[in-house]
């Protein structure tokens, strides 16, 4: 068959697809939980602690206070949870993420004893970014991201959503005077916020279809080529 032929028999055809495939709309979720606008920059160090305070007044519980200490004894583990309502639509993607200060990961051993997100275990993901570099120094504030994958799907459509968090092993301590670190028996940190994103399928909002000067500068394209290859 002529290249002609092929274009004229499949022109129709291109041209019903495009106006009967509309693109499917989007919304979103976005939950902060704590102090999302705290201005603490991820990999930085905060020496004094009214700074780390100051970004905590006036949040909710975990995120209000220090967890823990290097002095007094290891922290008791955590829990928050997202309450967001039901999604009845198809999720497209969602993540996590959560900004905590001083958890001492450059001490020795490991500074991770469980970690979970909507009850599946991720206690090696996270301990694998704690020893790479988060936590490198005292004082360093880190932030985590993770990208929720499709097993997390039908957990984070009920609603509900929660994090499990258990921190302990050795910490770091900064002397007042000559500034010298050391390592301490046990450990304590500061979370500071919190944060869920979840992208759906969005009912309410009519699909897109191309828009007709798309629809000519294709119809164009292939005349030119029809022309073309006469």
């Amino acid at each position: 068959m002529k290249h002609s032929n092929l274009l004229t028999l499949f022109l129709p055809l291109l041209l019903s697809l495009l106006l009967l495939a509309p693109t499917t709309k989007a919304a979103m979720i976005q939950i902060d939980l704590g102090n999302a606008a705290s201005g603490l920059i991820d990999g930085s160090t905060y020496a004094l602690i009214p700074d780390i305070l100051n970004a905590q007044a006036g949040q909710p519980a975990p995120f209000d206070a220090g967890i823990g200490s290097e002095l007094f004894g290891d922290p008791a583990n955590v829990n928050w949870q997202f309450n967001y309502g039901a999604i009845a639509e198809s999720i497209l993607s969602a993540s996590f993420s959560f900004g905590i200060w001083d958890h001492d990961s450059a001490a020795s051993g490991s500074q991770l004893d469980a970690f979970s997100l909507g009850g599946i275990d991720n206690t090696a993901a996270l301990d694998v970014m704690f020893e790479s570099g988060g936590g490198a120094t005292d004082a360093q504030y880190s932030v985590y991201n993770f990208n929720l994958g499709a097993a997390f799907f039908a957990d984070l459509a009920d609603g509900n959503f929660s994090v499990d968090l258990d921190i302990g092993g050795t910490g770091l301590q900064t002397a007042l005077f000559g500034g010298q670190v050391s390592e301490t028996a046990t450990n304590g940190y500061h979370l500071i916020y919190s944060s869920l994103s979840i992208t759906f399928e969005d009912p309410s909002t009519p699909p897109s279809v191309p828009e007709p000067s798309t629809l000519l500068l294709i119809v164009l394209s292939l005349a030119g080529l029809k022309a073309r290859i006469k």
